[in-house]
C-alpha cells in the first residue's frame, strides 16, 4: 500500500492564534515529558486524541437543525442531539471529527427532496451533544443504537471520522442497511495516531503507550476485545458485502487522496468518485457528488457483485 505521508489531519486547518500557541506548547510539553516519562505522557496524550474540537454552526447549519425534528436521546449514558428530515426510507449520516450532524445539509436537502428520510446525529461530545471527550468505539455504538431505533436502513452515510466509525459498525455489528457511502474517507487508525502524534511532538514510544492505553480502558466497549488494526477501514471495508461509493478529492489535505486509491483496491465492490480541488469539506456540499450520491442510492440493486471501479472526475477547478 503506499503510505506517502503527504497532509495531516491535525495541522491542515487554519487555526485561530489561540490554538496555534496551544500547539506549540503541547508540542514543547510533549516532547520533554515523552522523553523521560512515556507510559505518562501517552495516557495524557490519549486524553488530548479524545477531546474533539467544538466549532459554531455555520448559518446554513443553525438553519437546517431549526428545520428539523430535533430531539435528544440518551444512549449509553450521553445525552445525543439527533436531527431527523422527511419520510421514507431512513438514511443515516455519521460526520466527522470535530462536526456536527448538520454539515450534511445539502445531501440532506436532496435527499429529503427524493422522498427520502434523512436522520443525523451530534456524535458525543461534539455539536448539541453532552460530554467533552470521545473515542470512535463510543461513536460506533451510539450510531448503532440508532442504526437498530431506525430499522432497516436505505443508506449509511459517513464523512471522514464518520466513515471510519460507518464501516466499523457494519463490520461488527452487522447493522441492516443496503449501501454505503464513504467521503473522504482514511484508510488506516495507525496513520491517523502517527499523525496526532507528529502533530505534537511526540516519539514513537509516546504514541505507542497512548494506543496501549487506550486497548487497556475500552477493551471491551466493542463487546469483545479488539485490536487497533480492527479498526482500520482497510480492514474493515473487506468484510462489507455492500455496495460502497468512496468520494474524494485529490487536493484533500486533511486524508489524502492515496487512502481512497487503498481502500478502492481492496474493497469487494466498491466504485471511488473523484474530484479536484474540493479539499476534504466542500466535498459535501459539491452538485456532482450530491448527484452522484443521489443516483448511487436510488440504484437497484441487483444482486450481482460489483466490480471495483473509479468513477467520473469533476475536472472544473474549484477554489478551496
Amino acid at each position: 500500500m503506499n503510505r506517502n505521508r503527504s497532509g495531516n489531519p491535525f495541522k491542515s486547518h487554519k487555526y485561530p492564534l489561540r490554538v496555534r500557541l496551544f500547539f506549540a506548547t503541547a508540542r514543547t510539553f510533549f516532547g520533554i515529558l515523552g522523553r523521560v516519562a512515556p507510559k505518562l505522557t501517552g495516557k495524557l496524550a490519549l486524553r488530548l486524541f479524545m477531546t474533539p474540537p467544538r466549532f459554531p454552526a455555520r448559518r446554513r447549519e443553525s438553519v437546517a437543525e431549526q428545520n428539523s425534528d430535533h430531539q435528544f436521546q440518551q444512549i449509553n449514558g450521553q445525552r445525543i442531539a439527533v436531527y431527523r428530515w422527511g419520510e421514507g426510507e431512513p438514511i443515516l449520516f455519521s460526520h466527522g471529527w470535530g462536526g456536527r450532524g448538520s454539515h450534511f445539509h445539502a445531501l440532506v436537502e436532496i435527499i429529503v427532496e427524493a422522498g427520502y428520510q434523512a436522520v443525523t446525529f451530534d456524535a458525543p461530545a461534539h455539536g448539541q451533544s453532552s460530554g467533552k471527550r470521545t473515542n470512535m468505539l463510543e461513536v460506533t455504538t451510539t450510531l448503532v443504537a440508532l442504526a437498530g431505533s431506525l430499522g432497516p436502513l436505505k443508506a449509511v452515510i459517513g464523512h471522514s471520522f464518520g466513515s471510519g466509525i460507518a464501516l466499523l459498525a457494519m463490520n461488527r455489528f452487522q447493522i441492516e442497511a443496503e449501501k454505503l457511502i464513504l467521503f473522504s474517507c482514511f484508510d488506516d487508525i495507525y496513520w491517523v495516531t502517527d499523525q496526532f502524534g507528529e502533530a505534537f511532538a511526540m516519539n514513537q514510544r509516546v504514541i505507542g503507550a497512548m494506543r496501549d492505553e487506550a486497548q487497556r480502558r475500552y477493551a471491551k466497549l466493542l463487546g469483545k476485545t479488539w485490536q487497533w488494526r480492527d479498526l482500520s477501514p482497510l480492514k474493515t471495508i473487506q468484510t462489507i458485502e455492500h455496495e460502497i461509493l468512496l468520494l474524494h478529492d485529490r487536493q484533500d489535505l486533511e486524508v489524502p487522496y492515496h487512502h481512497a486509491e487503498n481502500l478502492l483496491a481492496v474493497a469487494r465492490q466498491a466504485r471511488l468518485h473523484t474530484t479536484n480541488g474540493l479539499g476534504h469539506k466542500k466535498i459535501l456540499r459539491d452538485q456532482s457528488c450530491l448527484q452522484t450520491c443521489l443516483e448511487f442510492i436510488q440504484q437497484p440493486l441487483s444482486g450481482i457483485p460489483v466490480t471495483n471501479s473509479r468513477g467520473s472526475t469533476d475536472d472544473q477547478n474549484h477554489q478551496q
